[in-house]
């Protein structure tokens, strides 16, 4: 379970690691997959190319063959498609007990925190009986994740009364992701209101802590112990609203000056 970042903390949460080309510098995949051609032979797979194109893995310059493996430097299709495979074969790069490596190969932090979970134990010993990167994390949405997306994955296998004897955590995690989806809003606010106050005092310092502690929170919910996640995410919660309420009352109180 990952949160989507807000767009003003974007340069410190996400954690992208890829410094490859960028989409300009155009692949064989890109220049073959956004034809008009193509639409007409292949609807579906020129759909999948318009998805990618409004992802944020285009927007890092992340291409086709990144993920599906293939050479990218032929627009001849059958050397192109040299080493894909269909998702659902071992051999693919996207099957489900390769995604944790080949998504790694950009997010090594979370990698090796799902790594740690066991989630990842069960995928790998137990075909497929659990969730993998694109469960929670769906490659071509505009953003990584969403509430309901996760929510949905969960109760897949966690809701009440499931047959594998499962503890029945759906409502912890709703009330998880809720709670850190408000972190990250007022996280949000917090570094917008101290930046126009032109960082007062050691305001940068205190919204480097709280990101940092933001981060853990994520590590955490990537390891899936929700309990330690919650009470981390109602701590920094705790935090950002002490910093709130005091802008609040400095507003009342007509000083206008930032906490």
């Amino acid at each position: 379970m990952m949160l989507a970042r807000a767009s003003y903390v974007v340069p410190i949460l996400i954690t992208l690691l890829w410094v490859g080309p960028l989409v300009g510098e155009e692949n064989g995949c890109i220049a073959c997959h956004k034809s008009e051609d193509f639409y007409a032979r292949q609807p579906k797979l020129h759909r999948y190319y318009q998805d990618w194109g409004n992802s944020l893995h285009s927007q890092v310059g992340v291409t086709c063959d990144d993920c599906h493996g293939g050479d990218a430097s032929t627009t001849g299709m059958e050397q192109a498609h040299v080493g894909v495979f269909p998702v659902n074969d071992p051999r693919s790069l996207l099957h489900f007990t390769r995604q944790p490596e080949t998504c790694g190969s950009c997010h090594q932090d979370k990698q090796t925190q799902f790594e740690e979970s066991k989630h990842f134990g069960a995928l790998i010993m137990q075909a497929g009986s659990a969730p993998t990167c694109t469960t929670c994390h769906p490659a071509m949405n505009k953003r990584p994740s969403y509430q309901n997306i996760v929510l949905n994955a969960c109760r897949s296998c966690h809701a009440p009364g499931n047959r594998q004897g499962l503890p029945a955590v759906v409502e912890e995690a709703e009330t998880l992701l809720r709670h850190v989806n408000m972190a990250e809003g007022m996280l949000g606010w917090t570094s917008l209101h101290y930046a126009a106050q032109q960082w007062p005092g050691d305001s940068r310092k205190r919204v480097i802590s709280l990101e940092e502690h933001y981060q853990d929170i994520v590590s955490r919910i990537h390891r899936f112990d929700l309990a330690a996640s919650e009470q981390a995410t109602i701590n920094l919660l705790d935090e950002l609203r002490a910093i709130f309420d005091a802008e609040k009352r400095a507003k009342q109180g007509g000083t206008g000056k930032a906490p």
